[in-house]
């Protein structure tokens, strides 16, 4: 089940704590993702990837993740399903747009998966965590800074692709072939 958010910035930090509230008894994992958002899933299926991170034997033992960003301009004119749809199927199977992409389109910090049973309140970048009432073993990796790939998500995993309407650099567009090396 996916609950998306389409609001002003100033929303999300009242939002998540209020779908965590009223959710979290329902589901394992919870993300907060923009509605201007698709997520891009590598190697494996989203939620195998989440069964991985947060319980199986090879799980980071963390209460959250932070997903990577990649950013997209999209033309205001393109802000329908068809073109959108297009620029995120160029940039996942294109493997020169997609390497230049994680190497110069990333913004530094992503939005946030978590454990259920570890949060208390879920806001957009970071899970609040009580230590008292996460289960044994379970850390809150965020934001006691440890090692980058077991507090993130990797690009072979998934990684959050922002549509927005506003350009950073102009090779970062949709429909706009990177810069040969």
């Amino acid at each position: 089940s996916f609950i998306i958010k389409k609001t002003v910035d100033a929303g999300k930090y009242s939002f998540g704590p209020y779908i965590a509230a009223r959710y979290a008894a329902d589901y394992h994992v919870m993300m907060l993702v923009d509605g201007d958002t698709t997520l891009i899933e590598k190697n494996q299926t989203l939620q195998s990837v989440f069964y991985d991170r947060f319980f199986s034997e090879k799980s980071s033992r963390c209460a959250g993740h932070i997903i990577q960003v990649l950013e997209q301009y999209a033309e205001p004119s393109d802000n329908i399903e068809g073109p959108l749809l297009e620029c995120t199927h160029d940039v996942s199977s294109n493997p020169q747009k997609w390497d230049y992409i994680m190497k110069n389109c990333r913004v530094q910090e992503g939005h946030i998966v978590a454990r259920t049973d570890s949060i208390y309140s879920l806001s957009a970048n970071h899970q609040d965590t009580l230590p008292e009432y996460t289960p044994i073993g379970v850390e809150d990796c965020v934001t006691t800074g440890q090692d980058w790939e077991r507090s993130h998500l990797l690009d072979n995993e998934v990684v959050e692709l922002h549509l927005r309407d506003r350009k950073k650099k102009k090779e970062c567009a949709c429909f706009v072939n990177p810069p040969l090396s």
